[in-house]
C-alpha cells in the first residue's frame, strides 16, 4: 500500500505583490526524515504539515530518491513534468468505475499557520500537471479546496468525500501532461476556526467532467500539486495616478477588492506626492502610490478689442497663445459681429480651454420682460445684456410699481446706454366671506381692491373638482356629494391684464349652519364648545334660566366651553342661546351643559 509522506517551514512563493502565503510548507519541500529508501518505509506523515484527507495514501514524488526504490514512492523522473519548484511534489489517484468497489479517491490535507479571518478575501492558488501514461489514463476537472478545522478526523473512507468544496475548478479537464496548470480562486470565509483544508475531487463519478487521453479501457486520474498558495489579497486600487493642479484626490479608505485601511499623508493636489495605504488587517502589507500632479496652463491672448464703430483688422485668431499652448478656437471668427469664442488646446492635458467674447458693436441688447401679474422678490435684472455686455441699472429694481430703468455698461466698452421698461400690474386683494342663511351654507369672495366687473373665468373648486359656478358666491350646501371632513374651497378668475390668481380656503366638516344641542367640556374631544364656525363670525348670548346674560361674545370664534364671563364654569344644566349674524339673521334656542 502507498505510504502518505508529507512534511514543515513557512515556505512563501515570490510573488509580484510580496503576499504573505498562510499555507505551511506549500511546496512538501520539508520532511521528517532524510528522503531515501531506508527511512521512508512505513512512514505515513513524513511531510510536515501534511497527510492524506482520508484513509488512502497520496504519494510524494521527489528528484532526490533513487530510481531503484520500489516501495510505493515514485521518482520524478518516471514522470514527463518535474517540480514545479524545488525537489518535491504530491501524486493523487482518482479511479472512476461502474462499480461503486472499484470507486477510489485521494486527497491531500494541509495546515494553515492561522486561521482564516471573516470577511477578508483570500487568493487560493496551487499548479496541477497530469501524470504520465504509466500512472494514469484520463483527465478530470472539479479538483476542489475545502476548509476546515485541523482537529477534525480524516475522513473514513478510500472513496468520495462527502462535503462541498468552498471553491472548484469546474473547467475544461486537465490534460496537460508537460506543462503545470494554475488553479486560481478567491474565497471569503463567513465563519472562524478555519486553520486546514483538503485538496481533491469532491463531487461524484456522473458530475465530473472525465477525459481519457490514453486509448485504454480503464479510467484512472493521476493528478500531480505543488506550490499550495493561500493568502490575503493585497490592495488593489485602480485611480489616475497623473492628475491636474487642483483636481480633487479621491483616496478611497476600501479597495477595489475589499481591504480597508487608511493612507498617509493627506491628500496634496498641488504637488507631487506618494502615498502609504495601511490596511487594517495586519496580515495585508502596506502599499504605495505616487500621485504626479501637474500644472495648469491656462492659455493667454492678447485682449480682442472692444471695437466701438469699427470692424478688427485680422480675419482669423491665433492658433498659439502667448505662452506656447497649442489649440483651435470655434465657431469661426465673424469680424462682423459680437461673439464668444473657445479655444480648445489640441492637448487638453492640464491645458484649460477659455472662451473670449470679442466685442464689436457694443449697443447692449435686452430680451422684453413679461409683466408681472405677481410680486417676485426673487427676481433681478440681468447684469449682463443677451450680446455679451455687462453693466449696471438703476434705478434699483422695484418689484413692486412700474419702472423704466437705465443699463450703464461697465467701464472699458462702448458708452451706449439703453432702457428697458418692466411692468408690475397691481396686485388684487380679496377675501373669503362664510355665512349661513336659511340653513344653507355660502362662501363668496370680497374684492378689496377691484371690482367684479374687472375680472372674468372664475371658476371654483370643491376638493380638486370642479363645479359649474361662475359667480363670486357658492352655496355649499348644494355640494354635498363633494364634501368631506375636510375641505379645500378654491377659486381661479382672469383679471383684466389677463393675469390669473387663485386662492383658496380649507373647511372642516360636512354639517354646515346647524347649532348643537349640547356641550361636554370634559377633555374627551368631543362636543367641547359650542360650534358656530360656519356662521361666519356671529355675535353669541347665553342666558341662565333666569334670564341672566351668564355669557357674551362679539365676532364668536367658538370660545364658548362651559365658561362665564369671568372664567368660571358654569354649572351643569339647560341654558339659552341667541345668535345674531352677519346678515342679520338671529337664532335662539337651549343647549344642555354637561361635564
Amino acid at each position: 500500500m502507498k505510504k502518505l509522506l508529507f512534511f514543515l517551514s513557512i515556505f512563501s512563493l515570490t510573488q509580484s505583490n510580496a503576499q504573505q502565503n498562510l499555507v505551511l510548507n506549500p511546496s512538501f519541500e520539508n520532511s521528517i526524515s532524510p528522503i531515501n529508501c531506508g527511512l521512508i518505509v512505513g512512514e505515513d506523515n513524513a511531510i510536515v504539515d501534511w497527510r492524506s484527507g482520508s484513509l488512502t495514501t497520496p504519494d510524494l514524488i521527489s528528484s532526490l530518491f533513487d530510481t531503484n526504490c520500489n516501495n510505493g514512492i515514485s521518482n520524478v523522473f518516471a514522470f514527463n513534468q518535474g517540480p514545479k519548484t524545488g525537489n518535491h511534489c504530491v501524486g493523487t489517484i482518482n479511479i472512476f468505475s461502474t462499480n461503486v468497489n472499484n470507486k477510489y479517491r485521494e486527497y491531500i490535507r494541509g495546515k494553515l499557520s492561522q486561521d482564516l479571518i471573516p470577511g477578508i478575501i483570500y487568493q487560493i492558488e496551487f499548479y496541477v500537471c497530469l501524470s504520465s501514461s504509466n500512472k494514469g489514463s484520463a483527465g478530470m476537472n472539479n479538483i476542489g479546496l475545502k476548509f476546515i478545522n485541523d482537529n477534525e478526523l480524516i475522513y473514513q473512507t478510500v472513496q468520495q468525500v462527502q462535503v462541498v468544496p468552498d471553491v472548484n475548478y469546474s473547467d475544461l479537464p486537465i490534460v496537460d501532461r508537460e506543462n503545470w496548470t494554475l488553479l486560481s480562486f478567491t474565497y471569503i470565509p463567513t465563519t472562524i476556526g478555519l486553520n486546514a483544508f483538503l485538496i481533491g475531487n469532491f463531487l461524484s463519478d456522473e458530475d465530473t467532467g472525465i477525459q481519457l487521453v490514453d486509448t485504454v479501457g480503464y479510467q484512472v486520474n493521476y493528478l500531480l500539486y505543488d506550490d499550495i498558495n493561500i493568502y490575503v489579497l493585497v490592495p488593489i486600487f485602480n485611480f489616475i495616478e497623473e492628475i491636474c493642479e487642483g483636481d480633487v484626490i479621491e483616496l478611497s479608505n476600501v479597495s477595489d477588492n475589499g481591504v480597508s485601511g487608511s493612507w498617509s499623508p493627506a491628500p496634496n493636489n498641488l504637488e507631487t506626492t506618494t502615498y502609504v495605504f495601511t490596511p487594517d488587517n495586519p496580515l495585508l502589507e502596506q502599499i504605495q502610490k505616487t500621485i504626479i500632479v501637474k500644472p495648469n496652463l491656462i492659455p493667454e491672448f492678447d485682449e480682442f478689442g472692444p471695437y466701438c464703430d469699427e470692424i478688427p483688422n485680422f480675419t482669423n485668431l491665433p492658433t498659439i497663445s502667448n505662452n506656447g499652448v497649442e489649440g483651435t478656437w470655434s465657431p469661426a471668427f465673424n469680424p462682423n459681429q459680437t461673439s464668444t469664442y473657445t479655444f480648445v488646446p489640441i492637448d487638453m492635458q492640464c491645458n484649460e480651454s477659455i472662451t473670449k467674447t470679442i466685442v464689436i458693436e457694443k449697443t447692449p441688447t435686452f430680451d422684453p420682460i413679461d409683466p408681472f401679474c405677481e410680486v417676485d422678490l426673487n427676481f433681478s435684472l440681468p447684469t449682463i445684456s443677451t450680446n455679451g455686455i455687462s453693466g449696471t441699472w438703476s434705478p434699483e429694481f422695484d418689484p413692486y410699481n412700474s419702472q423704466t430703468y437705465t443699463f450703464t455698461r461697465d467701464s472699458g466698452d462702448c458708452l451706449r446706454e439703453v432702457t428697458l421698461d418692466v411692468v408690475v400690474y397691481p396686485q388684487l386683494n380679496f377675501d373669503f366671506n362664510l355665512f349661513c342663511d336659511n340653513s344653507e351654507y355660502y362662501i363668496e369672495f370680497i374684492p378689496n381692491n377691484f371690482s367684479l366687473s374687472e375680472i372674468t373665468n372664475i371658476q371654483w373648486l370643491i376638493n380638486n373638482s370642479s363645479i359649474s359656478e361662475t359667480g363670486n358666491k357658492i352655496n355649499l350646501s348644494d355640494y354635498s356629494n363633494l364634501l368631506q371632513e375636510v375641505n379645500t374651497i378654491e377659486i381661479i378668475f382672469t383679471d383684466s391684464n389677463d393675469c390669473l390668481h387663485t386662492k383658496e380656503i380649507q373647511i372642516l366638516g360636512k354639517d354646515f349652519c346647524k347649532i348643537q344641542k349640547g356641550i361636554s367640556p370634559n377633555g374627551d374631544g368631543l362636543n367641547e364648545y359650542l360650534d358656530l364656525v360656519s356662521f361666519g363670525g356671529v355675535d353669541l348670548k347665553i342666558f341662565n334660566r333666569y334670564g341672566s346674560v351668564v355669557y357674551e361674545k362679539s365676532n364668536y370664534r367658538n370660545e364658548w366651553k362651559g365658561q362665564s364671563n369671568s372664567g368660571k364654569d358654569l354649572p351643569s344644566g339647560t341654558y339659552f342661546y341667541q345668535i345674531q349674524t352677519k346678515i342679520g339673521e338671529e337664532f335662539t334656542g337651549y343647549i344642555q351643559l354637561t361635564y
